[in-house]
């Protein structure tokens, strides 16, 4: 809960102005806030100068500007961040997964009820991994195996990528999908009746994915498995999850099985100006 100090709040009213919920006011140079509109977006809490607001009662700490990085530290990290498939067997301790996924919480959000669900037993990972495999065992035996039927589904859904037919026939010949398995697997989940819950989902893993690399910890992020977990009941009891939550990102971690020495230099991003 967000909470105004009365003895060092000095009424300058920067928080009322900041509030895009417009849940706090100023009554007789004192902050009233109205929980029933407020989202917890915490943006009083950053700009008061006074730091006479707080989260549950932990008091801000002013920026260091000194330890932010340079521009050139953040194109080191982000060309140095590639996506790890081939884990080590090597566990993450609990406290350093707790410290990742912690950070997901800095992240944009539109979905303030968010919350991660982490599986670290191998036995639990694998698991989770069988009826994945099942289904697309018997997708790949009805769809992508007879010709007839691959050429003519491609026609309708020119999404169905020949390169996928490869994909699942080894993952059937290895018996799993994952290509190695992962040290943990975090399950961010959530109430998708919520507008951008899945953008919101996948902002906070992104926090986790660099945080996780400045830790030496490779991660992989999940599409396809989630979609399928999330309408398996027994799945769904395994990870416990609530009546109307939903799994809205999944990603994998674990430490490095492959080191990569080089930045990939030259790739961009189409961009299309419009000047009216």
């Amino acid at each position: 809960m967000i909470v105004a100090d009365k003895d060092k709040c000095t009424g300058c009213g920067l928080c009322v102005e900041i509030c895009h919920e417009h849940c706090i006011a100023l009554v007789d140079d004192t902050v009233r806030i109205n929980y029933e509109l407020c989202s917890t977006c915490t943006q009083c809490i950053a700009v008061c100068p006074q730091q006479a607001i707080s989260w549950d009662g932990v008091p801000p700490v002013a920026y260091d500007e000194t330890r932010l990085p340079s521009p050139e530290q953040l194109d080191e990290l982000f060309k140095e961040r590639r996506t790890i498939r081939f884990f080590k067997e090597d566990k993450i301790d609990r406290t350093l997964l707790e410290e990742i996924v912690g950070y997901g919480i800095y992240a944009p959000t539109n979905n303030y009820d968010l919350r991660a669900v982490v599986v670290d037993d191998e036995e639990i990972i694998v698991e989770l991994e069988q009826p994945i495999l099942r289904f697309i065992t018997r997708m790949y035996n009805l769809v992508y195996k007879p010709k007839i039927v691959f050429n003519l589904v491609r026609r309708i859904t020119p999404a169905l990528d020949p390169k996928d037919k490869v994909k699942i026939e080894e993952a059937i010949e290895r018996g799993r999908t994952l290509g190695s398995i992962p040290a943990a697997v975090v399950f961010i989940v959530g109430d998708r009746r919520i507008a951008l819950s899945e953008a919101s989902a996948q902002y906070a893993l992104y926090n986790m994915i660099l945080y996780a690399q400045a830790k030496g910890i490779g991660s992989c992020l999940r599409g396809t498995g989630q979609l399928l977990l999330d309408r398996f009941g027994t799945a769904r009891r395994c990870l416990g999850l609530r009546k109307h939550e939903h799994i809205l990102g999944t990603l994998m971690l674990g430490y490095p099985g492959v080191r990569f020495a080089n930045k990939v230099e030259g790739k961009t991003l189409d961009i299309q100006w419009n000047d009216g």
